[in-house]
């Protein structure tokens, strides 16, 4: 082994990832914040989600950047886990188009002749259409570009790689061997976080005479099991349904691998026999092809298992109790796009909103229903979204989604101010409370603090409930001010019992302001 070998193979290594990192970038900053819109309309069935986790990996070429991309929607609230898991189970297909990239074209041509054009035109494109969505375009043809170089120097590092790499003596060990090249292959693939630049590692040893067929097929079943190391550790700290989703894709690598590891001989057999080779002549293609036949058989066993596997995960991995300092929406998987971020802190902005409406209920009525969450520190969590505020506002891209951004930190201190309220409320002794609010007062200020009511409100008629309350409000002013020109009442009584109906009153105006935010208007012709 020389050094030449060994920096031309790190050398190669490195142009794959940085390639594959180009693709990623510009491919999504291509497609923008309507992504998450197309996620919508394409997960409603199992099979137009997988379709969809196939397509965007098929054309990222990162299983890995679709499966933490897609965490972070479901952390957001925007796909459930079922939906996102069906994606997932799509991406693990998708991958294998790097495999047929390698074996097909990465091996077989002079990758100049493709790699320096796409890198050519691709930062052209950066270079003079700057301010358009070309420019990212050109970003992700130079990254293809790149990953072609990467082969190319991967492919000749490892052309003498069998004189100095004893790997393939594996294979003649048994199944002892093979159990190592599976290891081998998910060791190789959680350290560089990329299962296509491990694929392309193998098929390249492959062709170099390094591996034996059946062990290139276990360090395949190696790499699969290997990816899920990104969706693990993607969902650490993460919220309840991202550690489902990476728990889900797990066990279903898991399974399949212990399925492939059973049936290796038959399926390398059909891999073989479908590449029209005889073991070695095409053995990169027969590895492509088995790596296609494994995801494949996962589809297949997850169509039938999936529905019994995410009831068990999400038995095995419950829901804690949301405390304050554990938000429900909030975490870094969905601060990688706005349009990720911006709905999860819409959520966990409704979620306070909620718990201050059953406050508010309880300083009217005592009896009230409790806060969903009676527990949770409100102060605490609206300083936990103001920070993601803060970190989701540094990341940029926010153009589409600026509007509601602003309106959505309009409506998180319009929240603070009306905690500020209702804790003034909560601490006026319930006497002032009762002989403040008329049972016309109290029907009115609860009907404006029922979530429901709120919802089913439309722009008229939520301007006709405060001025219904500030009718009444003033109805109550004359009956007070005739009270002490009576002499029922004193001065100072009546002051307090205005100040406690002010109190309401101020309260259920920013009750309004921050439905018009959380709540959109119901169309008055519906």
């Amino acid at each position: 082994m020389t050094w030449v070998v060994v920096t031309m193979a790190l050398g190669g290594l490195g142009l794959l990832l940085l390639g594959m990192g180009m693709m990623t970038d510009g491919l999504k900053s291509a497609a923008g914040n309507k992504l998450h819109q197309f996620l919508e309309r394409s997960t409603q069935t199992k099979l137009r989600a997988a379709f969809t986790g196939f397509s965007i990996t098929a054309i990222v070429q990162s299983s890995s950047a679709v499966i933490v991309a897609t965490l972070g929607f479901t952390n957001a609230g925007m796909l459930r886990l079922k939906q996102a898991a069906w994606v997932v189970f799509g991406s693990n297909v998708g991958t294998t188009m790097t495999a047929w990239i390698v074996a097909l074209v990465g091996l077989k041509l002079k990758v100049e002749i493709i790699a320096l054009p796409l890198i050519g035109i691709g930062m052209l494109l950066q270079l003079f259409m700057k301010k358009s969505r070309w420019a990212h375009i050109g970003l992700a043809l130079a990254g293809f570009g790149v990953l072609f170089l990467g082969l190319g120097l991967l492919r000749d590092g490892f052309i003498d790689a069998a004189e100095w790499i004893p790997i393939d003596r594996l294979g003649a060990t048994g199944w002892y061997g093979i159990l190592l090249g599976v290891i081998a292959g998910a060791v190789l693939t959680a350290l560089i976080q990329s299962s296509s630049a491990a694929l392309a590692i193998i098929l390249t040893a492959s062709v170099t005479g390094v591996l034996s067929p059946l062990l290139g097929a276990s360090l395949v079943i190696g790499a699969n099991l290997g990816t899920t190391a990104t969706s693990l550790l993607a969902s650490i700290g993460a919220t309840t349904n991202a550690k489902r989703l990476a728990m889900v894709h797990l066990l279903e690598k898991v399974f399949t691998g212990t399925i492939a590891l059973t049936l290796l001989v038959p399926l390398w057999w059909v891999s073989n026999w479908l590449a029209g080779g005889d073991g070695r002549t095409n053995i990169s293609t027969g590895l492509a092809l088995f790596h296609t036949l494994f995801n494949l058989l996962g589809i297949l066993l997850m169509w039938f298992l999936s529905d019994h596997l995410l009831r068990w995960v999400e038995r095995l991995i419950k829901q804690p109790e949301l405390t304050s300092e554990k938000p429900r929406y909030l975490d870094s998987t969905v601060l990688a796009m706005p349009a990720m971020g911006v709905p999860a802190m819409h959520n966990e902005i409704k979620r306070v909103f909620k718990q201050l409406l059953a406050r508010g209920r309880k300083a009217i009525d005592e009896g009230a229903e409790p806060a969903p969450e009676e527990d949770v520190n409100t102060s605490v969590l609206l300083d936990a979204i103001a920070d993601f505020s803060n970190k989701l506002g540094a990341q940029g891209s926010l153009e589409e989604f600026s509007e509601t951004f602003l309106n959505l930190n309009w409506a998180r201190e319009e929240c603070v101010q009306l905690r500020v309220l209702f804790h003034e409320l909560q601490d006026t002794p319930r006497e002032d409370i009762d002989a403040a609010l008329t049972p016309e007062l109290k029907n009115a200020f609860m009907e404006l603090l029922l979530t429901g009511s709120l919802k089913q409100l439309n722009e008229a008629e939520r301007e006709d409930a405060i001025a219904h309350v500030k009718a009444l409000r003033k109805s109550r002013r004359t009956d007070l001010l005739a009270q002490i020109r009576s002499g029922e009442i004193t001065a100072p009584e009546v002051t307090r019992r205005l100040q406690v109906i002010a109190l309401f009153e101020e309260s259920t105006k920013r009750v309004m302001r921050i439905a018009d935010v959380i709540y959109p208007v119901p169309d008055p012709t519906d």
